[in-house]
């Protein structure tokens, strides 16, 4: 009861945030934006959505098969679809983790192995997404010359910092000696029931750890994939000024308070951040095509994701 009721608090504060937003933009702007969508590229966005879901899974069935495990490309794709919807709908993206129970329904593949499989890489994922984070502004406020307020810079700076430490905080316990780790983690009363579970999560994290230059390479390639996402869904709405390496530094500048466990996904939260750099950057009507166009992001991928639901029942 008590997950519930936080669940439907995170939920009206994302429906209040998006209701600020929507109290200050044009509805008429929105609706002609809405109109004058090219269906096409909405379509094309996707596509590039689907290749990137398409090297996450590959990168989970990669290293699957390099712990030994023989699980089938497909099944790697159905339970990494159905962590995506389900991270869709969930306080800071944490339905991902749900992954490992999809893959054990599918295939038998125990769940400290499947959470080695995408932890390690999550906690990489963390640290990047900050630096691309920091490296994105840094490329606005001297290359673009653009003032970003401090109603922007207090929550991804709260974010950022707190991602950077949590994605610190995964790898120093996945990578290190055991001793170090687990003498501080048995100290927790849940914790040390697991003891078995931890060990061995530990030792095949260690087997991913291996890997490191390949789930670089995956990232940098889904991270370009979703700069393109973005970049055809500004196009579809009209959005021409704005280059590809500006939705590269973009996205993980505004997509890390997806992370933000203050509402489900992110919802108003990256809504908000997108609406105030559209209209920093210069985009006319700046503050309302970005909430737009964020929403159409969501909405894009949640189309994808949805691909996954059958795996979530079955």
């Amino acid at each position: 009861m008590e997950n519930r009721n936080k669940k439907i608090i995170q939920i009206v504060i994302g429906l209040a945030i998006l209701a600020l937003l929507f109290h200050e933009i044009d509805y008429k702007a929105v609706q002609e934006a809405i109109r004058g969508l090219n269906l096409g590229l909405f379509g094309l966005a996707a596509i590039a959505y689907l290749c990137y879901n398409l090297m996450m899974s590959y990168r989970l069935y990669y290293l699957l098969k390099k712990m030994g495990h023989t699980v089938g490309f497909h099944h790697a794709l159905s339970a990494h679809l159905a962590g995506m919807i389900a991270s869709d709908v969930t306080p800071g993206r944490a339905g991902f983790f749900l992954v490992p129970y999809f893959l054990k329904n599918r295939t038998g593949c125990n769940i400290s192995d499947g959470m080695a499989a995408i932890l390690a890489p999550q906690g990489i994922e963390f640290i990047l997404k900050v630096s691309g984070g920091f490296l994105g502004l840094l490329y606005f406020i001297s290359a673009i010359s653009i003032d970003i307020s401090r109603t922007l810079l207090l929550p991804l700076g709260v974010g950022g910092i707190a991602f950077l430490c949590v994605g610190t905080v995964i790898l120093w316990v996945l990578w290190t000696g055991e001793s170090r780790s687990y003498q501080l983690l048995k100290r927790i009363p849940y914790l040390s029931r697991f003891e078995a579970d931890y060990a061995n999560l530990k030792h095949k994290s260690l087997l991913v750890r291996r890997s490191v230059s390949v789930i670089l390479i995956i990232y940098f390639i889904c991270w370009l994939l979703l700069a393109i996402q973005w970049m055809l869904m500004g196009y579809a709405l009209g959005i021409t000024q704005l280059t590809l390496l500006t939705y590269f530094l973009l996205h993980p500048l505004v997509t890390i308070l997806r992370f933000v466990p203050l509402t489900v996904s992110g919802l108003g939260l990256m809504e908000g951040a997108t609406a105030l750099m559209f209209l920093l950057l210069g985009v006319p009507q700046g503050l309302t095509i970005g909430v737009v166009f964020a929403l159409l992001v969501r909405l894009n991928m949640i189309l994808v994701d949805c691909l996954g639901l059958r795996s979530v029942f079955s």
